[in-house]
């Protein structure tokens, strides 16, 4: 599986998602995807047994899009 910023997936539910971002915490990645065709729809999941799994649990959300968010502006 190709999991490089800009790559496209398409994902169980056959929308084709966007590798927006991806990063690693504590020896897990995790992906930010968004679907091609409907921007409204957004993913955020982990890599699990090369799989990946969309992200449920709040307090695992917020810890992570807090770290994606320091990544994309770490440099302004």
């Amino acid at each position: 599986m190709n999991l490089k910023k800009g790559c496209l997936l398409t994902l169980a539910d056959n929308n084709e998602y966007c590798i927006v971002d991806k990063i690693t915490d504590k020896n897990d990645i995790y992906i930010f995807l968004v679907d091609i065709n409907n921007n409204a729809n957004i993913l955020f999941g982990k890599l699990v047994d090369d799989r990946i799994v969309e992200l449920n649990d709040p307090d695992e959300l917020d810890r992570i899009i807090k770290i994606f968010y320091n990544n994309s502006y770490s440099d302004c």
